[in-house]
């Protein structure tokens, strides 16, 4: 499968060239927008030389090209404070389930598409939409790998992750069909999304698939009227059934073998 070949090639990426990878990368981003807010409460024109404009670049301000995402989320102290935090939990479950060569590769495969994007001639001006996409394909990131954490909307409402991340994508949707040039933005919104979609799509593809073979062996499961005390799902490597670890989660891998969620860990880890 292409997904199966594509984490073969990062494994190999990793254990070249992994090394390299810087740890924390999000908190690192969240601390240099923190720190630009601060400096543009002495200097307000300091934001204007750091925000992306293809014509500037193209006149010789290359440092652009590195700087966009580092512009605030918000111009008011305690948006800026939220967002740093939020940055922080975000960087840390990230980084805990991918590890940080692959958290780079996600951040800096983003950042280069927006900046590609960013480049054509009909996108100048269009920093702070670039900035934007760029917060999206993180938290989206975020409510692929954890759909079901639990996000306290300004630390009271309790919605789920994949729920926020439906309502970031119908707002990245909106965006596009408002604005007063749809295809331009729509191209800055997709070519941004391209990490995203290469990441997760294969993944979410895999994932209804399993669901309708499960859907379909449960059906024939109960059909036979076997008796209560028989398993269901029985893991392949270690034997678990969903009787006795009623708690783990079991999925049918791209090869068809059965695994629970600690075979699968362990199996991606072997890898």
């Amino acid at each position: 499968m292409i997904h199966d070949k594509g984490n073969q090639i990062i494994n190999h990426l990793e254990k070249s060239i992994g090394k390299f990878s810087l740890p924390q990368i999000l908190r690192w981003i969240a601390g240099f927008q923190a720190m630009t807010w601060a400096l543009s409460l002495f200097s307000p024109e300091f934001l204007e030389w750091i925000v992306f404009d293809r014509d500037a670049v193209m006149a010789g301000q290359v440092w652009r090209l590195f700087t966009w995402f580092l512009y605030p989320a918000s111009d008011f102290v305690l948006f800026v404070l939220i967002a740093l935090l939020f940055m922080f939990f975000i960087n840390d479950s990230l980084e805990g389930h991918w590890g940080n060569f692959r958290l780079n590769l996600y951040v800096f495969s983003t950042i280069l598409c927006l900046s590609i994007a960013g480049m054509f001639p009909v996108a100048s001006g269009a920093g702070l939409i670039m900035n934007s996409v760029f917060y999206s394909a993180v938290f989206l990131a975020f409510a692929g790998l954890f759909p079901n954490h639990v996000i306290h909307l300004f630390a009271i409402i309790p919605i789920k992750a994949k729920w926020l991340g439906w309502a970031n994508g119908a707002v990245l949707i909106a965006m596009v069909v408002t604005s007063n040039a749809p295809i331009i933005v729509g191209g800055i919104v997709f070519l941004g999304l391209i990490p995203f979609g290469l990441t997760f799509i294969p993944t979410f593809i895999s994932s209804f698939k399993e669901q309708g073979e499960a859907a379909v062996r449960r059906h024939r499961f109960e059909g036979t009227q076997q008796p209560d005390d028989e398993a269901f799902h029985v893991c392949e490597s270690c034997g678990a059934s969903d009787k006795t670890q009623p708690e783990r989660d079991f999925r049918v891998t791209a090869d068809g073998r059965e695994l629970c969620e600690n075979c699968r860990v362990d199996s991606r880890d072997s890898e």
